[in-house]
């Protein structure tokens, strides 16, 4: 990593000599003696946007990771010919930046030796376009772009190349929480859940893709506003899904258009694991429409899919449980119309193989409806037209009603259930769905991408920042900068953490009660991570690893990693992020190693957003509210008494998070809660980056069902292990959350960043909290 390093330093100042100028300056004397008018213009020049061409080489993979944490709204980044290898997840923050290959076939992003991230590419920014590239073998979805208001997929190709497997990714093209959104001319092959999958948006386009070899082709799922047309879906298990799942920030899709499509010979054995909600999708499904609202499906091609050309179901059918009061588990205003529908039907497979066939019939209806309403709209016995199912000018076609409510063994036996195939029940028209119009890409933040800025003025050196009294192997503060410790801290493969924070002059931090501290501007936070030499006398002496600094600027906070050299006598800036083998001696006196991750700085932003904002984690009044280790006197009070912290009410009234580990300190749930708020809730709350998902792990989150019980997975892929509910009540070897902390496995493991190892103990903690949980999967809906 040093030899990265210095190539990183040695290539920007070959770049841009006069910077050298500018991190003295910034280092030695005051700002305003720094740069002359026209030095600052050529500053400005530099932050102006531009093309850049990275070749394909040995140092390839660094280099774009180095442009993606440099680049600045408008900025091109061009890839060339040939296969760049990668073993980490790529992440993109900035906005209004173009990624672009030389064509899918041509420029291929490769990370079939991926051991860091979930995903193969990551992005957040507005206005993010990436075109004429290929991505392939990333352990978890290829191409995700979270929050983002304007995106753009073009001649993209996302691949396993070893085909169908249920260990490839889950999705290849991956747009969530995402406005404007336009996917043409990709492919999308061999995806564990979706190929192209498109989730909780709004105004989208999907046109003239193709997907082959996916469990689902495409799916539009929790979307506002979607056409879908001029695609090829073929060889999947299912075609192209319209769903809408329970549980998500979006609560309710619909107004989704799917035309122009050829659909056929969807017949590709369903590989998903079990638990994942797309491994019920029956193979040999066309299209299916699932609790979505409001869909107009027209002059599609339909052909030779073996169980259904097109289903209409409840979301009740999958008998999950469904914990989310305001969703809407029925497909209403579903109108069909003027499709071609071609054979199929012959080999019915999943529930409609096994138990709706035997009572409706072989071939199964080219159409499907489960007949699962919601009686409370019914008017004198009928839906009103707006809710209604229709159906119109799609030719000599096949129809069934399952009405599967009824569908039980005594219905069945005693001639109580019934077939609706009168078409004429559903034969109608509705008012058609308005083409869904794009908004043009946002215009650039006039401030640009201020972190490049802040990136390129920091010091390069940690000694710098003039933080440790002595030798920094001691870590001793240096005057003004005082240390803090945390009662429950963040497991990071078994390091020991040396904390402080610097305040300015004169300032104080401004107590809150329920998230972290307001701090004054030039407030710098610090965290040494070391691995002790010998975990018998994890005291006597440790190895430097890494540096972390937040800084707050009049902007916003800003983060940094910085790697200890050998020597131990300082550390590197590394924007980049690293690794380190790292060896010690166990418990038991047994020679153990790590490759340990430091992070880039825009993978910490995944950690540490928060509604798009750097964040700092740990110093809430909770996890802060101890005395310091060696020390009997309160940290707070005694920053309290120093002037260090203001507003802080009375220490004794103060809640406590407990200790993880310390039974004295909270009882079983509040030590299992008090642990997953500090490793995983960074992430898995509102405004984090795994928002998507539905699940909130922060401690303050009081609905079982937003915290994981009975909770079903979204955008898990293989990190389901197989089982269907996020916590089951008194069952942790049927829980995807055990299944996830208990796994070192890229892709799986959580956290996915920064986390190689497991911890023994925090395990054993959730396993006996999730055991002690009472069972009461009761299905709420209205």
């Amino acid at each position: 990593m040093e030899q990265t390093s210095n190539h990183w330093f040695q290539q920007e100042r070959s770049r841009i000599p006069f910077l050298l100028l500018l991190f003295f300056c910034h280092a030695m004397i005051p700002s305003r003696f720094c740069l002359s008018e026209d030095s600052r213009n050529d500053v400005k020049d530099l932050l102006a946007p531009r093309t850049y061409v990275i070749a394909n080489g040995p140092q390839a993979a660094f280099q774009l990771q180095e442009r993606l944490i440099d680049s600045i709204p408008g900025d091109i980044i061009q890839l060339e010919a040939g296969e760049y290898r990668f073993d980490s997840q790529l992440d993109v923050t900035c906005d209004n930046l173009t990624i672009r290959g030389r064509g899918p076939d041509k420029t291929i992003l490769s990370f079939q030796s991926q051991d860091v991230g979930s995903e193969g590419l990551v992005a957040t920014g507005d206005a993010f376009l990436i075109e004429d590239l290929a991505v392939e073998d990333s352990v978890g979805n290829a191409i995700k772009v979270l929050g983002s208001n304007g995106v753009i997929f073009r001649r993209v190709r996302t691949e396993w190349t070893n085909g169908p497997d249920a260990d490839n990714g889950a999705y290849g093209i991956y747009p969530v929480q995402c406005k404007n959104v336009l996917i043409e001319n990709c492919t999308a092959i061999a995806a564990s859940d979706a190929g192209i999958y498109v989730g909780q948006s709004e105004d989208v386009i999907v046109r003239n893709c193709r997907v082959e070899w996916n469990v689902a082709g495409i799916e539009i799922e929790n979307t506002l506003r979607a056409d879908v047309h001029d695609n090829v879906a073929t060889n999947n298990t299912g075609g192209i899904l319209v769903f809408d799942l329970p549980g998500l920030q979006l609560t309710n899709g619909g107004h989704v258009r799917v035309f122009n499509n050829r659909i056929f010979k969807n017949n590709t054995k369903n590989f998903a694991h079990a638990g994942n909600m797309v491994a019920a999708v029956p193979q040999g499904s066309g299209l299916m429409i699932m609790a979505t609202d409001h869909v107009e499906v027209f002059e599609n091609e339909i052909a030779d899919n073996q169980t259904c050309a097109i289903s209409i179901v409840s979301f009740l059918i999958t008998e999950r449980p469904v914990k989310d009061p305001a969703f809407d588990p029925y497909p209403e205003g579903i109108w069909i119309h003027n499709n071609q529908i071609l054979r199929g039907g012959n080999q019915p497979s999943g529930k409609f193989g096994t138990l709706l066939a035997p009572v409706i019939g072989i071939p199964f209806p080219q159409i499907f409806f489960d007949g699962i309403i919601n009686v409370r709209k019914l008017v004198v016995g009928k839906m009103p037209e707006e809710f209604s199912l229709r159906l119109s000018d799609n030719g000599d076609i096949t129809f069934a009603n399952g009405n599967v409510s009824q569908l039980t063994p005594e219905n069945v036996f005693f001639d109580k259930y019934h077939v609706d195939r009168d078409l004429t029940n559903y034969t109608g028209e509705l008012k058609s769905l308005a083409a869904v119009k794009l908004s043009d890409f946002p215009a650039p933040p006039p401030n640009g991408n201020p972190a490049v800025e802040v990136y390129r003025q920091t010091p390069r050196l940690l000694s710098a920042w003039n933080l440790f009294a002595g030798d920094p192997r001691d870590q001793q503060p240096a005057e003004g900068i005082f240390r803090y410790d945390l009662n429950t801290p963040l497991f990071s493969d078994g390091t020991a953490k040396h904390r402080f924070v610097r305040l300015p002059s004169h300032k104080a931090m401004v107590f809150e009660p329920n998230s972290v501290f307001e701090f004054p501007v030039g407030t710098v936070i610090v965290k040494t991570f070391a691995m002790p030499h010998d975990q018998r006398t994890p005291e006597a002496s440790q190895q430097l690893l890494e540096t972390r600094i937040e800084e707050l600027r009049d902007n916003g906070w800003y983060g940094y990693s910085y790697i200890w050299d050998e020597q131990q006598s300082d550390a590197r800036l590394a924007l980049g992020g690293g690794r380190r083998e790292v060896k010690w001696l166990d418990e038991t006196g047994k020679t153990v190693s790590n490759d340990y991750q430091i992070p880039n700085a825009n993978q910490c932003i995944t950690c540490h957003g928060q509604e798009g904002k750097f964040q700092p984690l740990g110093p809430t009044a909770r996890n802060l509210n101890r005395s310091l280790i060696h020390s009997s006197m309160n940290q707070l009070a005694e920053w309290q008494s120093k002037g260090w912290l203001k507003d802080c009410p009375d220490i004794e009234s103060l809640p406590s998070l407990p200790v993880y580990n310390e039974p004295s300190t909270g009882s079983l749930e509040q030590r299992a809660r008090a642990w997953l708020d500090v490793n995983c809730a960074h992430c898995h709350n509102p405004v984090g980056s795994a928002r998507t998902s539905g699940l909130d792990l922060s401690l303050l989150q009081k609905d079982p069902a937003r915290y994981g019980v009975w909770k079903s997975p979204v955008a898990t892929g293989r990190g389901s292990g197989g089982r269907k509910f996020d916590i089951v009540p008194g069952k942790p070897d049927e829980s995807i959350l055990i299944y996830r902390i208990e796994s070192n496995e890229p892709g799986v493991r959580m956290p996915n960043l920064a986390r190689n190892l497991t911890h023994t103990e925090s395990i054993e903690l959730i396993r006996e909290w999730i055991a002690s949980i009472e069972d009461n999967p009761t299905v709420e809906v209205e």
